[in-house]
């Protein structure tokens, strides 16, 4: 008797002993399912993160959008005078600055400037404009201005021709502008500036080359 009742006794411990077992164990997994879930999202999920990250791409290079350049002379102020310029009994009408606009393989001069302005503040309002330029690319295109005047003195040595300034600026700085200042230079120094009229067209196709036969 003695004997069955340790056995008996064995039996209930045993089975008290694996219900706590499986109780803890059945607990761990519930816990570990839990932790997947919580760090793992579903493939629905997963499809709607998918679409709501965009794909990054390549930058688009920045494209110079061709068309053609119109500019009309206005007016100068403070121009560079030369030494001996201000001999005004040997100088003659003829010494009135005159610009020469040039860009992409073309040139246009104005004629001189206005006899009623003076040399330091010309003005143009004829024969001034508007000279149009085919335009390539903006962004690697440049106008380049000089303003001149005759020289009748020889004040350059074997030259009828002096330089008041010039100025060269690239053709993307006009395109969003009506009228804009030049700043003029004489060798390294300032030499006043020259008012442009500015009219930018663009175009869907690119001007056709230039012939250079």
């Amino acid at each position: 008797m003695k004997g069955l009742e340790n056995i008996t006794e064995f039996v209930v411990v045993s089975n008290l002993e694996n219900r706590v077992l499986n109780a803890a164990i059945s607990k761990g997994q519930d816990w570990w399912k839990h932790r997947q879930d919580h760090n793992q999202p579903n493939q629905a999920n997963q499809g709607n993160v998918s679409q709501s990250i965009p794909l990054a791409s390549a930058p688009t290079p920045t494209v110079g959008i061709p068309g053609y350049l119109t500019i009309t002379i206005l007016r100068a102020q403070d121009l560079h005078e030369p030494p001996l310029s201000m001999i005004k009994a040997s100088i003659s009408s003829s010494d009135r600055p005159y610009v020469i606009v040039e860009c992409n393989q073309q040139r246009f001069q104005t004629l001189q400037a206005d006899s009623n302005s003076s040399n330091r503040h010309p003005q143009w309002t004829s024969d001034n404009g508007p000279f149009g330029f085919k335009i390539f690319n903006p962004h690697t295109d440049h106008l380049t201005v000089w303003v001149q005047g005759q020289d009748p003195l020889h004040i350059i040595k074997n030259s009828k021709v002096k330089i008041l300034g010039m100025c060269e600026i690239n053709v993307s700085r006009l395109i969003d502008e009506k009228q804009m200042w030049l700043p003029l230079r004489y060798g390294n120094q300032p030499a006043g500036q020259l008012l442009l009229q500015c009219c930018f067209t663009p175009s869907e196709r690119p001007p056709p080359p230039y012939n250079n036969n």
